[in-house]
């Protein structure tokens, strides 16, 4: 079995989230009931309950994936996943004491959880001061080799850099030679490779056998990695046709009538509430101020391309002078057809609200790649390749190109590839919880600088 120091330091932390749930347990037990002499835990329900919260914590932890610590590229990250893990256990114990009615006491559920918390962040932090003890005594730390190619693998080196776990691994990068089994037999000695990852790209059938038995033989995990940049940003899943592998380049998540509907629905409700809460107030006072400012009209219309590339209207409220070139000619940062109010719309993204209207036609969603003029999407096909991949789905008010700051002018031809990037990485990995995580993004981000 593979086995390196982030799966012993995932098994420490399972024992120790364990030890300290049945500790503050206890400890719930003791601040609730310690002034009460007829209280006995023998005699009691709480043995049930207790059984019940181990068997709980066992089935969420494995559901959230909290010992799979090459998941978490971040502390924060992995802050909140544990976080959210314990206020489940706490959500679905209390639904456990409705259902059974046995009536529970609510102030014990409510300390033994908040001690558990606690307890679980501090043991975890115990376990992993022991265990980097452990390393600089024994001086072993697992290696992890990755081979570059003609590409460039910064992606995945920038994973492992930021893994919660990296500090008990050493990152190695070496470049594509025909001696690299002598290079890892050299490496080996000194530490033990765990993971090797290599471009596909530079590989043909006999250097591929070669490294599977030489990473069978040293027990190390071989990780292709699909280098291809048309293709590495698409779902791709490998099914056995008998005994021959076939990659499949999967549909889009929204492909799914399921996720589509989920998604629609999502929309549907937000603006409602946006029109209720937002709209309903903010509207009449933009709509005077531009007015004021620079006269009628105050709605923007522009043919923009849509979902399957279909031409629609695009609201926006005006932010420049009425002009002959407004549907050839994108605002550059300074350009002087904007109004005074219409910097400010413009700075706050405020212009952008009418668009909730395409959202409410079935146009736009809220979230989803930014639509571009017809004229810039014909234009910009011919310079990225699968450009028209990002028009699979409806396009959005914001989207993650923006949140990762890509907004306003394109005026070089990297600042367009990174948009499209993260476009197509949008279209083929979207969940809810992803455009939730970008609209509260969104709103962080709206006065910070754009590129």
């Amino acid at each position: 079995m593979y086995k390196n120091h982030q799966y012993y330091l995932a098994q420490y932390f399972r024992v120790s989230d364990l030890l300290c749930l049945n500790i503050s347990f206890f400890f719930g037990l003791f601040l609730r009931f310690y002034n009460e002499s007829s209280f006995t835990f023998a005699d009691s329900n709480y043995l049930g309950l207790l059984f019940f919260v181990n068997v709980a914590w066992l089935f969420i932890s494995s559901w959230q994936k909290i010992y799979q610590l090459e998941n978490f590229s971040s502390s924060s990250r992995y802050f909140l996943v544990v976080t959210a893990s314990v206020l489940l256990q706490l959500l679905i114990t209390v639904a456990f004491n409705g259902l059974i009615k046995t009536y529970y006491s609510r102030l014990f559920l409510l300390f033994s959880h908040i001690s558990f918390g606690v307890l679980l962040f501090v043991g975890r932090r115990i376990v992993t001061l022991l265990y980097r003890k452990y390393l600089k005594r024994t001086s072993s730390k697992n290696a992890i080799i990755v081979v570059s190619g003609d590409g460039d693998l910064r992606e995945v080196t920038e994973v492992f850099e930021r893994n919660i776990s990296a500090e008990f691994q050493q990152l190695i990068e070496l470049p594509y030679k025909e001696s690299l089994l002598s290079e890892l037999d050299r490496i080996e000695e000194q530490n033990k490779i765990t993971e090797l990852y290599i471009p596909l790209s530079i590989l043909d059938t006999e250097k591929v056998e070669q490294l599977s038995t030489y990473c069978d033989e040293h027990f190390i995990r071989l990780r292709f990695v699909m280098d291809w940049t048309k293709l590495s940003a698409r779902n791709i899943e490998n099914v056995k046709y008998n005994q021959t592998t076939v990659f499949k380049i999967s549909s889009t998540p929204l492909d799914d009538p399921y996720n589509a509907s989920v998604k629609r629905l999502f929309d549907l409700v937000f603006t409602l509430l946006v029109f209720i809460l937002i709209f309903s107030w903010l509207f009449p006072i933009l709509a005077i101020l531009i007015v004021i400012d620079s006269g009628f009209p105050v709605f923007f219309k522009q043919d923009r391309s849509g979902r399957n590339n279909k031409i629609f209207k695009c609201y926006k409220f005006r932010s420049m002078k009425l002009n002959k070139d407004a549907d050839n000619v994108q605002a550059t940062q300074n350009d002087p057809r904007i109004t005074r109010i219409g910097r400010i719309l413009r700075k706050t993204s405020l212009d952008e609200l009418p668009q909730f209207i395409n959202v409410l036609k079935g146009e736009m969603s809220i979230v989803g790649p930014r639509p571009h003029m017809v004229k810039h999407t014909q234009e910009y096909k011919e310079l990225v390749g699968n450009f028209m991949q990002r028009h699979a789905i409806r396009p959005g008010i914001t989207g993650l190109a923006q949140v990762k700051g890509y907004r306003g002018e394109i005026d070089d031809h990297y600042l367009l590839a990174n948009r499209i990037r993260l476009d197509r990485f949008y279209v083929n990995n979207w969940t809810l919880r992803f455009d939730v995580k970008i609209i509260l993004k969104t709103v962080l981000t709206i006065f910070e600088d754009h590129r």
